[in-house]
């Protein structure tokens, strides 16, 4: 985290506020997911306080709602969670921060038009199955001009799927419509290039792709052994695990 992150975004204010408001969950995950992934949020945040955004600005977080109660407790954003649905906001609720039903690939709320100062797209854009370019084409109305977008996924190249691969297995689940009742997986997952291409499709000016591990360490006792095992490979960095994409909406 290079200094203009750190000097806005402490490790204690943030711990606190994340043992506060995340980690006691109420997500979709499963709340075990909050203990392991602390270090994604922090990190994923550093690149949030370097857009050096105004003081109050309104944030759209479509997902979970995590990072717009932590950017509402520790930076006093005028913060928006948007998700697919009612089931879980108890979370944003509890915080007291705004929550609206949105679903990515229906909704396109008048209200939303030219409102926001940054959108903020955490793990969202690999669980669609429709082009991303389609989203962000919508997501970039929402946004003031000059307005940023925040992006995280999974890096196509990640060693994880590079194994899969050689063992012969899927990297990806099921591509498939939304159905009742089910989660969507990852439908698929994107080059730099390929999601640069996209967000330019969409009528972003990009500002940044870069390929970050954002502090992944793997869910089960094997992942973990694993990634430990192979991180002298990511040092080639295109085999890191995320792609942060920043955007701007043209002036």
């Amino acid at each position: 985290m290079n200094a203009t992150r750190r000097s806005k975004l402490t490790r204690p204010a943030f711990d606190a506020a994340y043992d506060t408001f995340v980690r006691p969950g109420g997500f979709h995950e499963l709340d075990s997911y909050y203990s392991i992934s602390r270090e994604r949020y922090f990190l994923t945040l550093g690149y949030l306080v370097e857009l050096n955004l105004p003081e109050g600005a309104k944030l759209l977080d479509v997902g979970g709602g995590q990072f717009a109660i932590l950017s509402s407790k520790l930076f006093g954003y005028q913060a928006t969670v948007g998700d697919i649905g009612d089931d879980f906001r108890t979370p944003a609720d509890s915080a007291d921060v705004s929550f609206v039903v949105c679903n990515l690939l229906h909704d396109d709320p008048a209200a939303f038009r030219g409102q926001f100062d940054v959108v903020v797209l955490a793990e969202v854009i690999e669980h669609l199955p429709v082009p991303p370019y389609v989203v962000l084409s919508k997501v970039r109305s929402w946004l003031k001009p000059g307005g940023a977008l925040l992006l995280t996924t999974p890096n196509l190249f990640r060693l994880r799927n590079i194994v899969r691969m050689i063992r012969g297995r899927d990297p990806f689940d099921t591509f498939m419509l939304p159905r009742d009742g089910i989660s969507l997986g990852h439908q698929t997952e994107y080059s730099a290039e390929h999601l640069a291409w996209h967000i330019r499709e969409a009528g972003f000016l990009l500002d940044e792709i870069a390929h970050d591990q954002l502090g992944h360490t793997g869910f089960s006792w094997k992942a973990r052994a694993a990634r430990k095992l192979l991180a002298p490979l990511r040092l080639r960095k295109i085999w890191r695990e995320e792609l942060v994409a920043v955007a701007r909406n043209p002036q």
